[in-house]
């Protein structure tokens, strides 16, 4: 597709990086065993257990909403239930994936700025358990981290957030399709994110973050890894030529090439909030801490805006728009937006 307009749309628009491109053309040679048993998924195994320093369990998958199906029928019985935000991506942007395939009911918690509480979850829980067999079992909370408002959990909330978990007998899942983005945000490492949150799974992105159809589900919990190995197949997530997804992962991991994109990925979205601002008319809806931008405009600007930027009106109502940057998001980029937004504001004043 040719490059006609500014894209803000979504990091999942975006090519791939060239690191990545080169890693599956080097990945392109000779033979190799299928399903996982070639030396590209052993070494993006090894590189992602050591950069998150614990012992793990990681399978490569070519989804994001595999990897969280995954995860939750390793975790679940279909009697029990998934705790998650009233905006959560498993709730209203999987297809209703979870509840039709695993069979377990979701509940969800009243969200601010994307996040929920361990009070609003007890209350939950509380009313839940009320009826006992009449009632699913609750059995696990699965959060995003950045969130669907690209807000970012403090290693604080994580904390609380997992005694809670430990506390109710509750197994602890994150949802990080951007999780480069928030470990950047919190100037902290996936290692921490881990240990202070004692995860028991995370749905690991990639394709986000410039990777082409790469995701992971790592596990953390060993008493979760009983059947992984059946259970990926059953899943439809085992990929029969495996090396050019786990190819992906290496430079990712062993350049240290996923802070450096999540970093200007962030970095971008910061220049673009301040532009957004500027400009009385228009209001951000959350605080911009990662790379996604929701902010209210007034209803005839846009069109005007979506003429000149790919973006999604993501909340009709409130006439809420998104922009999400990425790690090919330029200074060009941002200098066009704020072009476009100061023409567009010059033109309906009065």
């Amino acid at each position: 597709m040719t490059r006609t307009k500014i894209c803000l749309a979504s990091d999942n628009w975006t090519p791939a990086h060239p690191d990545i491109i080169q890693a599956i053309i080097e990945a392109n040679a000779g033979f190799t065993p299928s399903y996982g048993a070639d030396p590209w998924t052993e070494r993006a195994q090894i590189l992602i257990e050591k950069t998150f320093g614990s012992r793990c369990k990681t399978f490569i998958v070519p989804t994001g909403t595999g990897a969280n199906i995954f995860a939750f029928k390793l975790s679940c019985k279909s009697y029990e239930s998934i705790i998650c935000s009233d905006i959560s991506h498993i709730e209203y942007q999987e297809s209703g994936a979870t509840e039709a395939i695993t069979g377990c009911k979701l509940l969800t918690i009243p969200s601010s700025n994307g996040k929920i509480t361990p009070d609003a979850i007890q209350k939950k829980l509380l009313k839940e358990r009320a009826f006992g067999r009449h009632s699913t079992s609750p059995r696990l909370l699965s959060i995003a981290q950045p969130t669907e408002m690209g807000t970012v959990y403090s290693l604080q909330e994580l904390a609380e957030l997992s005694a809670m978990c430990r506390q109710e007998n509750l197994l602890f899942h994150i949802d990080g399709s951007r999780l480069y983005n928030a470990v950047v945000s919190l100037n902290t490492s996936l290692e921490t994110i881990v240990q202070t949150g004692n995860i028991d799974t995370i749905s690991l992105g990639g394709t986000k973050n410039g990777l082409m159809g790469a995701e992971a589900l790592v596990i953390f919990n060993k008493t979760l890894e009983s059947g992984s190995d059946h259970l990926q197949k059953q899943t439809l997530q085992l990929l029969s030529k495996m090396r050019y997804t786990s190819a992906q992962f290496i430079p990712f991991f062993a350049k240290g090439l996923w802070e450096e994109l999540a970093s200007q990925a962030n970095q971008k979205a910061k220049e673009l909030a301040k532009h957004i601002e500027a400009i009385p008319d228009l209001s951000l809806s959350a605080p911009v801490e990662t790379n996604q931008i929701f902010f209210t405009a007034p209803p005839e600007w846009i069109p005007l805006i979506q003429e000149e930027i790919f973006c999604y009106l993501w909340n009709h109502e409130k006439h809420e728009l998104r922009f999400i940057t990425s790690w090919c998001t330029t200074s060009d980029d941002i200098a066009a937006v704020k072009r476009t937004l100061e023409k567009i504001e010059k033109g309906h004043r009065f």
